[in-house]
């Protein structure tokens, strides 16, 4: 079998190709999942290789927003020193993502147009409030990540259209984030469970100012836990705040969960990986969080 290829140069020579061709055009930036595409049935007219415009390639923050190009690897994302400060989960999230040979090709475009619920870098961007710009040659749109995920392998993004930025705040002084992901195994593992956290606090106070929880492979999507989050937001920071905003996480996560066959496993597991998110999350900025506990 045998497709047309184009590699455009510029942006108006790509969305011109992507004009022409629509729902048969196959957009290709790192391709670890092109082939994997094609055996699974979807047949495009075209294959259509971004790698060479390089306004789509990059990490910049501009004042207290961080732009994330869509074909930039994760393993530069996982070693950007604006990200590492700025949005450390993600950066996180980005060094988990298969083999070292994949993080190097993969792109945090794809693992977002992809729409899989066990994406890795989904539930990190999803905490920070992600928000997506797309464009064609009809113009462009821009909208919150959680609104693009629209099911196992559906987008919102239409025939035409490019992924062409990807931004966030970046975490204010005394927040910290992590990532925590439960494998089969180590490495080169589709998460089972993957957890998201982002938790500041007022040191006077001694209360929880920012809590955002966010999971990953329970449902058809990646989701915030908005419970879990109200359960401890402007709370103070104890044991037992923390325990009820996980007790509120994992009921939250029970009820996407079904009688799925992996769900018992899940639901046994999720309050410790939930748990571990949120802990390492203060504990990068709360060096005695652990005394409180």
């Amino acid at each position: 079998m045998s497709y047309m290829y184009y590699a455009p140069r510029t942006m108006p020579e790509l969305l011109r190709v992507l004009d022409e061709k629509k729902a048969g055009a196959m957009i290709v930036a790192g391709g670890t999942d092109v082939m994997v595409d094609i055996r699974a049935g979807h047949n495009p007219e075209c294959l259509v290789d971004i790698t060479k415009l390089e306004e789509l390639k990059g990490i910049r923050r501009e004042a207290d927003t961080i732009h994330v190009g869509p074909a930039t690897t994760f393993t530069e994302v996982a070693e950007s020193k604006i990200i590492r400060e700025g949005a450390f989960l993600l950066a996180q999230a980005t060094s988990l993502v298969g083999s070292p040979l994949i993080r190097n090709r993969g792109t945090v475009g794809g693992n977002v147009v992809k729409g899989s619920p066990a994406a890795d870098s989904v539930p990190a961007m999803m905490a920070l409030d992600a928000r997506l710009r797309l464009i064609s040659q009809a113009g462009e749109r821009e909208m919150a990540l959680g609104d693009f995920l629209l099911g196992i392998g559906k987008t919102a993004i239409l025939p035409g259209e490019v992924l062409a930025d990807i931004s966030f705040k970046a975490l204010a002084p005394k927040t910290g984030s992590a990532f925590v992901k439960l494998g089969r195994r180590k490495a080169l593992a589709i998460s089972r469970v993957s957890v998201a956290a982002i938790i500041g606090y007022d040191e006077a106070k001694m209360i929880c100012t920012d809590c955002r929880i966010s999971v990953g492979s329970v449902a058809k999507n990646p989701f915030r836990v908005r419970s879990a989050e109200a359960t401890w937001q402007n709370c103070s920071l104890t044991q037992s705040n923390r325990d009820a905003c996980v007790a509120a996480a994992l009921k939250e996560i029970s009820a996407t969960l079904g009688q799925r066959a992996s769900a018992v496993y899940k639901k046994q597991a999720g309050p410790a990986i939930i748990r571990r998110a949120v802990d390492s999350a203060l504990g990068q900025v709360f060096g005695g969080w652990e005394q409180v506990l």
